[in-house]
């Protein structure tokens, strides 16, 4: 809506993208079985190598200048928690406790995602988000929550699914050379801005 041409990284990010987020819908088709539901410790140890990951996605965005791209990854990090929270918690019982999950993982995330905005275009901030928050999930519910990968053609979609999001998200994170940083386009900008 910008008019602004999207760069050679930005382009290829977007289009393997879509391909993988449409072959995920498609694997959906085959069915998910509901697996184990996984241990409380398992799942604790899972969220804080993802919370990790988030803070040093910072810590490395601040040191070589790509705050932006490191406040989308970190927010669709924390919004993966806040997902994988809310299939836990709706097991019920003890798991309820998951709900502080939920809330935490969907606040921070978004708190950083405003934050990326305001320092970048939001398609590379809302776009690594997006990818992130689709891609965790599903590997924390084959590795963490038990759910069997579909045998098959949807199997193979799913793992292609998973492949095509996460080199979507490396791309998306490339800066093009010819790309004009925010100081440049006009400082500051909101999502409303952006969208």
């Amino acid at each position: 809506m910008s008019r602004r041409q999207l760069g050679r990284h930005e382009l290829g990010g977007v289009l393997i993208s879509t391909l993988g987020l449409l072959a995920l819908a498609v694997s959906l088709a085959g069915g998910t079985d509901e697996g184990s539901g996984g241990t409380t410790r398992g799942i604790l140890l899972w969220f804080g190598a993802t919370a990790g990951a988030a803070l040093i996605a910072l810590a490395l965005g601040r040191r070589f200048g790509q705050l932006a791209v490191a406040e989308g990854l970190a927010g669709g990090l924390l919004f993966s928690i806040g997902d994988i929270s809310v299939k836990v918690a709706t097991q019920g019982g003890a798991r309820y406790a998951f709900a502080i999950g939920v809330i935490g993982g969907y606040s921070l995330g978004t708190a950083l995602l405003q934050l990326g905005y305001q320092k970048g275009g939001a398609l590379t901030v809302a776009g690594l988000a997006t990818l992130v928050t689709n891609a965790l999930p599903i590997a924390a519910g084959a590795v963490v929550l038990g759910e069997p990968v579909p045998s098959g053609v949807f199997g193979a979609l799913r793992l292609f699914a998973f492949a095509a999001v996460t080199i979507g998200a490396v791309l998306l994170a490339r800066p093009d050379s010819a790309r004009p940083t925010s100081s440049a386009s006009g400082g500051r900008r909101g999502l409303v801005g952006n969208a």
